[in-house]
């Protein structure tokens, strides 16, 4: 369970850090695009310079789902999702197995299904793999001790 809250928080740190560069090139993409306009129409003189600028924030447009960082960003979101679903199955099932409800074959087994599924949706996600980013890694572990520090007093 610490591992799966590490890798959700993990992805969730890398999925807002990718969150950032979308939106700051969608910004530069609008600010280009329409300064580009508004500076054409107020110095005619430079019409090739600002028709350029126009141009590339088209072609930029047009390519967004081309850049690795926005199609990195979609698969981190849907890997967040997909991972804090798994922690909230694994904590349901780890209350179950603090009670005595199963059996060592029944925990090996729900162990096996919940790691299936984690390793199934990053192959989806992230078929050429993930690398880690150490920093945001760090995060996620000190979140992950934090979490379950608070919520069943461990270390």
């Amino acid at each position: 369970m610490i591992e799966l809250k590490t890798a959700a928080a993990y992805i969730c740190r890398y999925r807002d850090a990718l969150g950032r560069w979308v939106t700051g090139v969608g910004t530069v993409r609008a600010i280009a695009s329409s300064g580009g306009i508004a500076a054409w129409a107020i110095w005619r003189e430079h019409a090739l310079v600002w028709g350029a600028i126009i141009a590339a924030s088209q072609v930029a447009d047009a390519l967004r789902e081309v850049f690795p960082f926005t199609k990195t960003h979609k698969a981190a979101s849907e890997q967040a999702i997909t991972l804090e679903g798994l922690f909230i199955d694994a904590q349901l099932e780890w209350e179950s197995i603090f009670s005595g409800r199963y059996t060592n074959d029944q925990i090996t087994n729900r162990r096996y299904k919940l790691m299936k599924l984690q390793h199934e949706a990053e192959r989806r996600n992230f078929p050429l793999g993930l690398a880690t980013k150490a920093a945001l890694f760090a995060e996620a572990q000190q979140e992950a001790k934090d979490y379950f520090a608070t919520t069943y007093g461990v270390n």
